[in-house]
């Protein structure tokens, strides 16, 4: 092994590694040495796989506008194919879509909403955070130029009502802060005392004791010298300040009996996920503004409104037969090879030539059922009358959480998420009509403002339920531990001259940067395959 002197063996981390691999080998041989670490699709990817030589008049088809086509045909368009994009929508973007005045959400079974909001105010209908390690989403938005602002994913101030548990807590508003500052208070305590009692001398030294319990006193904000929870001020104020004469009381501590009894406790971490931080990036704007720079740069490729009604190859060729939905008219577009970025709930049912081992990869995949509610309102009663900037709110009605926006900040008006419900939850208040969509949110939303939330909405509201929005028949696909391992593997691979790409196809199911990646992964791929013809 080479040494750095002679004496210090070369030791290399793995990102290191990686991308002195990446640069000799490529990004696909940096996925495969990824997945034999059990590290997945997106650990090391930042930016698109440099490519040798140019394929220039090679044509390729690419299905669907979303991020994952717009990141395939801006790739191969700067290496010189000629791309086409077919896309079913009347704009780009795919599930990154943003709702302002104006914007048209059809569902399956004929029920049609047209978003009423004032200017200037908007909507995130599906993507809607950017985790910071998504750096491969971050290499086009740095490209591109698209601001960024950040997204409080959760915050402190804002509010639980918890109605169907145990004790004197249940439908009692709180405040998040009071309950995780009891919790840590009340669970240091404990265990400051077992320490100091001995009944940890088994895993701890004198000196390693000391230092715990000096660390939960600081954790717990317990009285060092009989190491109790008392309470404190940075949990939140009874009264607060109210000028010179008036220094404010202090509130008190929930009882640990009772938060225990409730389980409120449960309903957060002490630190934040990797995948979902506390704070997050969103564009400014809105999540469809990464789009429009795709747009900017590839729009004059895409064939708009035009739905895939078959897709046929043989040895020379790609045919991909469509339909105007405008005009009702059909086309062929041909191309050397296609790329389809078509969610595979709606590609399942799109007639095909593909091998009977790809068709089930292709059904393997699950579409979640999700939907979302945005209720305009006339006042930021949350900022001016409850100090909550971003973050959500939550009672223990299922998918109940009304989500604060990130932007706008004291501004006269703002869109609050009203609900965001998964699974069962969503199949069943997706089959509502939209009047009784915004009733439930605003049912809940009265509950963890009471007086306020009806009040001050002013009538404008749009509901989502992706499992009825043509063009998507789901929010994303994700796949069990068995159609991974089964099925995932066929459609990384070429169909012949299809590929397949999508946030399906990476370990960020559901994010755009798993789009992204997907797209770079098949993009090196199709070009290793038309420089070898």
């Amino acid at each position: 092994m080479e040494s750095r002197n002679n004496h210090e063996p070369l030791i290399l981390t793995k990102r290191e590694f990686l991308q002195g691999f990446a640069s000799v080998s490529g990004i696909s041989a940096v996925m495969a040495a990824l997945e034999a670490w059990d590290m997945g699709i997106a650990s090391a990817a930042t930016a698109p796989p440099a490519l040798s030589g140019r394929a220039d008049g090679t044509r390729v088809l690419v299905l669907g506008a979303g991020i994952a086509g717009l990141t395939t045909a801006y790739e191969l368009t700067e290496r010189g194919y000629d791309c086409r994009i077919l896309e079913a929508r009347p704009f780009a973007g795919g599930r990154c879509q943003t709702a302002r005045a104006g914007f048209r959400l059809d569902e399956v079974g004929g029920q049609s909403q047209v978003c009423d909001f004032d200017e200037g105010q908007w909507f995130n209908t599906a993507a809607w955070r950017i985790p910071a390690h998504h750096k491969s989403l971050f290499h086009y938005c740095r490209r591109f130029g698209i601001p960024m602002q950040t997204l409080i994913s959760s915050n402190e101030s804002t509010y639980l009502r918890y109605e169907n548990i145990e004790g004197p807590l249940a439908g009692r508003r709180l405040r998040r802060r009071e309950v995780m500052m009891d919790m840590r208070g009340h669970t240091s305590e404990l265990l400051a005392k077992l320490a100091q009692q001995g009944a940890l001398d088994a895993e701890f030294t004198g000196d390693d004791k000391e230092q715990l319990i000096e660390y939960l006193v600081a954790e717990g904000y317990l009285d060092p010298n009989d190491l109790v929870y008392k309470g404190t001020t940075e949990r939140g104020w009874a009264v607060d300040f109210a000028g010179p004469l008036e220094p404010g009381q202090p509130s008190e501590a929930l009882a640990l009996k009772e938060l225990l009894q409730s389980g409120l406790g449960n309903t957060f971490s002490a630190v934040s996920s990797f995948e979902r931080p506390y704070t997050m990036l969103q564009p400014v704007g809105g999540m469809d503004r990464t789009a429009a720079a795709f747009e900017e740069r590839v729009g004059h490729l895409i064939t708009y409104h035009a739905e895939v009604q078959e897709l046929r190859q043989d040895e020379q060729e790609v045919q991909v037969h469509y339909r105007d939905s405008l005009t009702g008219d059909t086309a062929t577009a041909t191309g050397d090879y296609c790329v389809t970025t078509i969610p595979l709930a709606v590609m399942r049912n799109i007639p095909n030539d593909l091998s009977d081992r790809c068709k089930a990869a292709i059904g393997a995949a699950t579409p979640s059922r999700v939907g979302k509610l945005a209720l305009q309102m006339n006042r930021r009663f949350w900022e001016e009358d409850d100090a909550i900037f971003g973050g959500s709110s939550q009672t223990d009605t299922p998918g109940s959480s009304v989500i604060y926006p990130s932007h706008g900040f004291l501004g006269p008006k703002g869109v609050v998420q009203g609900y965001y419900v998964f699974g069962d939850t969503a199949e069943s208040v997706g089959a509502m009509e939209h009047g009784q969509r915004t009733e439930r949110g605003l049912a809940n939303g009265e509950k963890l403002h009471p007086g306020q939330f009806r009040r001050h909405y002013d009538g404008r509201a749009l509901s989502v339920d992706w499992k009825r929005v043509p063009h998507s028949l789901g929010g994303w696909e994700s796949w069990s531990d068995e159609a991974r391992r089964e099925h995932f593997p066929v459609l990384l691979e070429p169909q012949g001259r299809v590929y397949f790409a999508g946030a399906y196809l990476s370990y960020l199911t559901g994010w755009q940067a798993g789009a992204v990646e997907s797209a770079w992964y098949q993009v090196e791929r199709l070009h290793a395959n038309a420089a070898a013809v």
